[in-house]
């Protein structure tokens, strides 16, 4: 998807992507805090000058490709509306660049959502305990008192779980084509689900053992 930015810009393709995969952290970690800023980073280290028409262009064509990637799957939109209806507070932290919060009000998940933390937005991303922690207060929760369900990216599950959250993998088939980074979802022995649905399942067993 890359070479339609490069090709807006007129920058040679390769070179272009080669240098915005290497932005990855610095997109995710906040550093950018608009895509034309990104875009313009990659833009001088090759020695390419975009026309601001040229700017606005990749900015379009960027915003669309995260609109596509950013389709709920099947069941997601029903069970957050069936946890909302049962009272639960939800919350979501993700790693990811500026274009996902610039496009969340745009999202089915903006009105389900209690409290979004984008790590592009607050400088802070995961496995960092801080941001699992500002995700809990800003729901005005104690980490005991949340569920963390996510695909163990980055181990995320065990600094979730060290803190104090209850942690639930969400089996992921991507997982099996990037295994290093999904290290933690092959070797998780811990509660894991393999749909979003199945949380409130999860949550009725909980329900049980405390009643």
């Amino acid at each position: 998807m890359t070479p339609d930015l490069a090709t807006a810009v007129n920058a040679p393709a390769e070179q272009f992507l080669e240098l915005w995969r290497k932005t990855t952290n610095l997109r995710i970690d906040g550093t950018f805090q608009s895509i034309e800023a990104a875009v313009e980073h990659v833009c001088a280290a090759i020695g390419v000058q975009p026309t601001n028409e040229e700017l606005s262009k990749a900015v379009e064509i960027r915003l669309n490709q995260i609109r596509r990637a950013l389709k709920p799957k099947r069941d997601a939109v029903a069970t957050m509306r069936a946890l909302k209806r049962s009272g639960y507070k939800i919350g979501l932290l993700s790693n990811c660049s500026i274009e996902i919060p610039i496009l969340w009000p745009e999202s089915p998940f903006a009105q389900l959502v209690d409290s979004p933390v984008f790590s592009s937005r607050e400088h802070l991303k995961k496995p960092d305990p801080h941001i699992f922690d500002l995700a809990c207060r800003r729901l005005d929760e104690t980490p005991q008192q949340c569920l963390y369900i996510a695909d163990g990216e980055n181990h995320e599950l065990s600094v979730a779980r060290s803190i104090g959250l209850h942690p639930v993998l969400i089996r992921n088939s991507f997982a099996s084509r990037r295994k290093e980074l999904f290290r933690e979802a092959t070797e998780w022995d811990g509660l894991a689900i393999s749909s979003l649905s199945e949380v409130l399942k999860v949550l009725d067993a909980a329900a049980v053992r405390e009643g």
